[in-house]
C-alpha cells in the first residue's frame, strides 16, 4: 500500500511540474502570444487539478486503508 502511495504522489509531482512548465513557457513568450496561451493554460489547469484531486482522494483512501488495518493490529 505504501508503494500505492508514492506512485499516486508521483503522478501528482508530474502534474504539477506540468503545470509550472506550461506557467514559466508563457512568460518567454512575446507579448501578442501570451493571451491565447493564457486561455490555453486555462483549460490546462481545469483539468490538471481535477487530476490531482483525483489523486489526492486515492492517496487518502489508501492512508485510511493503512491506518485502519494498524488499528485492528494494534
Amino acid at each position: 500500500m505504501i508503494e500505492d502511495i508514492n506512485l499516486k504522489n508521483a503522478e501528482v509531482s508530474a502534474i504539477l511540474t506540468m503545470v509550472f512548465d506550461e506557467i514559466q513557457g508563457i512568460y518567454n513568450l512575446e507579448e501578442e502570444n501570451r493571451n491565447y496561451e493564457l486561455n490555453r493554460l486555462k483549460d490546462s489547469l481545469t483539468v490538471s487539478l481535477y487530476m490531482i484531486d483525483e489523486r489526492v482522494k486515492e492517496i487518502n483512501k489508501i492512508a485510511g486503508l493503512i491506518m485502519n488495518d494498524k488499528v485492528q493490529k494494534g
